[in-house]
């Protein structure tokens, strides 16, 4: 009986998770592309590869719309599977989907995991719902969200249960993350387990096959780039080789990476700190009023569990933190400023597998901090009932500052204010706005797009590649150093202008926008009588380039002295879309 009680508790507290993170979607599907997506690092970028992957998915091994024609290396896809959602060309349909997806992995992996370790279907779901709703960035695919689950697979390949799942998973998870953000790090836990495992008599030889796949899966995606940065094949020196790293202070490095994460790996848990710290007090409780309620000492298995559970993942975290910390040091930088390309890898990456951890640690304290009120009588009860009450308040405020950063409460703000100031998808990509542009240039040209190329200014390339023009300009971290370079004397006028400018391209590089110092670090003007009052770029570089015309968001004074013509008086718009396009043709 009590067995069948348990299983439908574990049926109920799943299927609420599952429904609380289809609900998230519910704002998204009402708006359509009037919904809002974080652009930075997703819209601009990896929407893009997904895109353009998906279109020459059949074609060779080049990406000709690209900065004038690219390796496919220059846009890596950060879960290749994904690029099938995109083979029919809608790009909110699909991210959408991945969002979802994300979401409910993320939920049940953690769910599975927390229960399977704390025996508590509540705590499996309240973590697991925390995790699901955390805003990572849905164009990574399974590389953040779907941890969870992967870890959940691992110890059932160790227990040699559930083989077909967990076998099924490996393979999926490997063509929906990426090696470079977060596989190198989990192949490098699976590879201490495994080391860890030859210390004992008994094999897990499921665990080192599942180990297996997912690392060959990953070479066989990556092979290209493997190749590219050993200097295997042909060899093209990558514009990474002048990248100028910045050392960064050890000790704030160290604090930063571990109470908030790294880039795009915030997992927003300082709260569930807390709870790891009332974990700790309710066992300083035991040791002073070690009974139960019928005198036995509070020992059993199931606690060491939890005890071991907890130190591992906080042990990891701290030694994540630490890795960080140390290969953003000044002695570090100097070091890997001597390897060229490689000292442009990001260690730091392995932040991403942190979050999970963290929630991990949250759901063995509260596990412990139940058991405990449970069983404790006296004092000893009543605090661990005070620390419960910590517990519970601790995930309240984790899940308001979820949601309050994250995009669901933007969205759900644009529901109640169709003019609330956030871009959304149609206003980043044009939709509406490009399309007249394209209509008018196939009229006045008489040519196709893949007969002439563009740039853009104030508004950023990944719109026009988005409608499919051929840009010169893009958003990528591997492409070709000599292009950099004949790039940079385009903008050459302009970076002389600002010494801001100047470092971040030559010193970093991964945006090939064409910049403008009369508003550096602005990539999207919005229709607002903004003028580009001395802009000046060397456009004889460009035409050399092949590009015929420029699509900017503000009217540019004295054109005609940077060799540039307006096509048409009135720029392209529509009454609510956030850019007006002005469209310049360079004259021979």
């Amino acid at each position: 009986m009590a067995r069948r009680k348990k299983k439908e508790n574990h049926i109920i507290w799943f299927w609420l998770g599952v429904a609380g993170m289809l609900l998230t979607l519910v704002p998204y599907v009402i708006l359509g592309e009037d919904a809002i997506f974080t652009y930075h690092d997703q819209l601009d970028g990896e929407m893009i590869a997904y895109l353009l992957q998906a279109k020459n998915l059949f074609s060779g091994n080049m990406l000709p719309e690209f900065m004038g024609g690219m390796p496919k290396t220059a846009l890596t896809m950060p879960a290749p599977i994904c690029v099938l959602l995109f083979l029919g060309g809608n790009g909110f349909a699909a991210l959408t989907f991945m969002q979802l997806m994300g979401r409910l992995v993320g939920f049940t992996g953690m769910y599975l995991l927390s229960e399977e370790i704390t025996q508590s279907d509540w705590i499996g779901a309240a973590v697991g719902i925390l995790y699901g709703l955390l805003p990572f960035l849905p164009v990574y695919g399974l590389s953040q969200y779907g941890i969870p689950l992967l870890f959940w697979c691992g110890l059932q390949l160790r227990k040699q249960k559930h083989l077909a799942l967990a076998f099924g998973y490996v393979i999926l998870f490997g063509l929906s993350s990426s090696l470079v953000l977060v596989g190198f790090g989990l192949l490098g836990i699976g590879a201490l387990v495994l080391l860890w495992d030859l210390r004992g008599k008994e094999r897990k030889p499921h665990f080192l096959i599942g180990w297996l796949v997912l690392a060959g899966i990953y070479v066989a995606e990556n092979s290209e780039l493997l190749f590219q940065v050993f200097g295997m094949g042909e060899a093209v020196i990558s514009h990474k080789a002048e990248y100028k790293l910045q050392p960064q202070p050890f000790w704030g490095t160290f604090g930063q990476a571990l109470l908030q994460g790294g880039q795009h790996s915030e997992g927003y848990h300082k709260y569930l700190i807390l709870v790891v710290m009332a974990a700790v007090i309710a066992a300083m409780v035991i040791g002073k009023f070690g009974r139960t309620k019928d005198k036995r000492e509070v020992t059993d298995n199931t606690v060491r569990k939890l005890w071991r559970c907890l130190g591992i993942s906080l042990g990891w975290n701290v030694f994540f933190a630490f890795a960080a910390a140390v290969w953003g040091s000044e002695i570090c930088i100097g070091l890997r400023e001597r390897t060229g390309a490689l000292g442009a890898f990001q260690l730091d990456r392995l932040l991403w597998i942190a979050p999970c951890l963290w929630y991990l640690a949250a759901a063995c304290g509260a596990a412990l901090i139940w058991d405990r009120r449970k069983r404790l009588r006296g004092g000893a009860g009543i605090l661990t009932g005070a620390c419960m009450a910590a517990v519970i308040a601790a995930g309240a405020f984790t899940a308001f500052l979820i949601l309050y950063v994250g995009d669901i409460k933007s969205n759900i703000q644009k529901l109640r204010n169709p003019e609330y100031g956030l871009m959304s998808f149609r206003d980043y990509y044009a939709i509406g706005v490009m399309e007249q542009v394209r209509e008018f240039l196939a009229e006045t040209s008489g040519k196709g797009q893949e007969e002439y190329r563009v740039v853009s200014l104030g508004i950023d390339p990944a719109a026009a590649l988005y409608h499919g023009f051929y840009s010169l300009d893009g958003y990528s971290n591997n492409y070709p150093l000599s292009y950099k370079h004949r790039f940079r004397e385009v903008i050459a006028p302009e970076l002389a202008k600002s010494e801001y400018l100047t470092d971040y391209f030559d010193d970093w590089g991964n945006r090939c926008y064409m910049f403008s110092a009369e508003c550096p670090g602005y990539y999207t003007i919005e229709k607002k009588g903004f003028r580009f009052m001395d802009y000046s770029i060397d456009a004889g570089a460009l035409r050399d380039m092949g590009c015929r015309y420029i699509f900017s968001a503000a009217c540019i004074q004295d054109a005609d002295l940077q060799g540039l013509m307006l096509t048409r008086e009135e720029p392209f718009e529509t009454e609510d879309s956030y850019y007006q396009i002005f469209v310049y043709e360079i004259l021979k």
